[in-house]
């Protein structure tokens, strides 16, 4: 039995490299992706706004623009802000993923390291 010559780039007695996602699942989810990616700051700022009606019933969300009596109250809603659409965002992406992979049977991304 022969062997096969092993690639120069690769140094002996290395893994092999794990597969890239083949490109019709990359041109599959595309789509998906983009609506995912359209609906994340929508559902991220409506979470905002109620959240922030708990805080502060009275008042809308402070901006940077406005003249503030309080920074303190700013930098509390802009870090809530930012928090809540990385948090949307993430966990939509992961959402349509898994859906994706559910539906195909591939995931449509680089695979967790074990």
């Amino acid at each position: 039995m022969r062997r096969k010559a092993q690639n120069a780039e690769e140094p002996p007695g290395a893994a092999p490299a794990e597969p890239s996602t083949p490109l019709a699942t990359k041109a599959m989810f595309a789509p998906v992706k983009i609506v995912a990616k359209r609906i994340a700051p929508r559902l991220s700022r409506k979470l905002y706004t109620r959240l922030w009606r708990v805080i502060d019933d009275d008042a809308p969300p402070p901006r940077p623009e406005e003249r503030q009596d309080s920074v303190t109250k700013l930098a509390l809603a802009l870090a809530l802000e930012g928090a809540l659409g990385a948090i949307v965002s993430g966990l939509l992406d992961h959402a349509s993923r898994r859906k994706f992979a559910r539906i195909t049977g591939r995931w449509p991304g680089k695979r967790a390291k074990s």
